[in-house]
């Protein structure tokens, strides 16, 4: 009898699922927004922080959603969670064409988005790939994470053309349409809960169970990593970097129309800008296999930070083609480094609920951040101010990684 072909990991199927989902929510609920910020400005009149506090309003009451998410997923597994999600999210896209004022718009995001998007989003794509790797696990999650970045490379474009030839309202049938069709069967098919026990190779390099046993032993409940000093400094840390993220990558269409950047040009930067980061998701992620966490994500954050004072300059194109390089690969890394290092820090067993937990935090800051940066905006008549507020904030990020002292490297540093 032939040798059985070996067949490839179950969990890389895992991360392309997780990619997807990452994907068509990023995409759809993030990134297309920076495109409809003119047609409704055009259609109702409203104000940049009118229109911004809808985006806040999904992360306010998904901040909410987020611990029962949470708890869902590390009980039943990421499928249950993400088809509701993508079920919920692409109804409320198709909900948002008929939208008449500015209250139907705030519910609708409020209400509805913002439970589909949690659902949908990074605490069951990331819970799932974190469980199911251990040794490759930067690399796993710098690939599912590559698609937040693949979602502004696809749904900046796609929603710009949709508009283009069939109007706001329409484009915000085909996108939901786009997120069932696509999303559904993918997520019921492949999506399943982490095993138990991981496979030899995916335990440490050499095929034992020390690193597997060594995460198990020093994974802790949610309620003791809450009075962990490493769960706010992470908290702490990506509350400043996703204000800044958001707040940046939302308002890039308006912001380089301001300096003199044409409205077509600013929506290719911005897929441009998310395309690099798919780069720096993988780049990133490799990274973390062969360097230590905290000079990785220290490094991250200087270079977003670099990478900012070149936007207010964007209207000269070489330095738009720096920008787009140098803060988009940076910014890339952001969403894989959050997630390696919460498994580092708190191990895998209650990684749901864990993030979960930070999730509000998190979100409640980046809620803060984007209409504030709209009514700073509207009010200076620049977005020269809310720059250098970010970058303060980015750099405060970078001083609390540098604390962190999770217990692998509590027990190197001993030794």
């Amino acid at each position: 009898m032939p040798r059985a072909r070996r067949t490839s990991y179950y969990g890389w199927r895992i991360v392309a699922v997780a990619f997807l989902a990452h994907c068509l929510n990023v995409g759809c609920v993030f990134y297309s927004f920076g495109v409809f910020f003119t047609p409704l400005i055009q259609e109702f009149g409203w104000s940049r922080a009118q229109i911004s506090w809808g985006f806040s309003s999904v992360s306010i009451v998904g901040a909410l959603w987020s611990p029962f998410v949470g708890r869902v997923v590390d009980r039943h597994g990421p499928r249950r969670s993400q088809l509701v999600g993508a079920l919920v999210l692409g109804g409320t896209f198709m909900l948002l064409s008929q939208v008449r004022s500015l209250g139907q718009y705030y519910v609708l995001m409020a209400l509805c988005v913002s439970l589909g998007s949690t659902a949908l989003g990074p605490i069951p794509s990331n819970s799932a790939v974190a469980g199911w790797f251990l040794r490759r696990r930067g690399r796993a999650l710098g690939l599912a994470t590559a698609g937040i970045s693949m979602g502004g490379v696809i749904f900046v474009p796609l929603a710009q053309t949709l508009i283009a030839h069939l109007g706001w309202r329409q484009a915000f049938v085909a996108l939901g349409a786009l997120v069932i069709g696509v999303g559904v069967a993918p997520i019921a098919y492949v999506m399943r809960k982490p095993p138990a026990e991981l496979p030899a190779e995916e335990r440490t390099p050499g095929g034992d169970a020390t690193g597997i046993a060594f995460e198990i032993e020093h994974s802790v409940t949610p309620r003791d990593a809450v009075r962990d000093p490493n769960f706010w400094l992470i908290a702490g840390a990506f509350s400043l970097t996703v204000m800044g993220l958001s707040a940046v990558l939302l308002h890039q269409v308006p912001l380089l129309i301001d300096v003199g950047v044409s409205p077509a040009y600013a929506a290719l930067a911005l897929g441009a800008t998310a395309g690099v980061g798919v780069v720096g998701k993988l780049g990133f992620g490799a990274l973390l296999e062969r360097r230590e966490q905290r000079r990785v994500i220290v490094g991250c954050f200087l270079a977003q930070a670099a990478g900012l004072l070149l936007l207010p300059f964007a209207r000269i194109p070489a330095i738009l083609v720096l920008y787009v390089v140098v803060y988009g690969y940076a910014m890339g890394g952001n969403a894989t480094l959050q997630a390696t290092v919460l498994g580092e820090c708190f191990g895998r067993r209650h990684y749901g609920a864990i993030a979960g937990r930070m999730g509000p935090i998190i979100v409640f800051s980046q809620a803060v951040a984007v209409p504030l940066v709209g009514w700073l905006r509207d009010r200076t008549g620049s977005y020269v101010p809310a720059i250098l507020a970010i970058e303060v904030m980015t750099l405060a990020a970078a001083f609390c990684i540098s604390r962190l002292r999770p217990p692998a490297w509590r027990l190197a540093d001993a030794a």
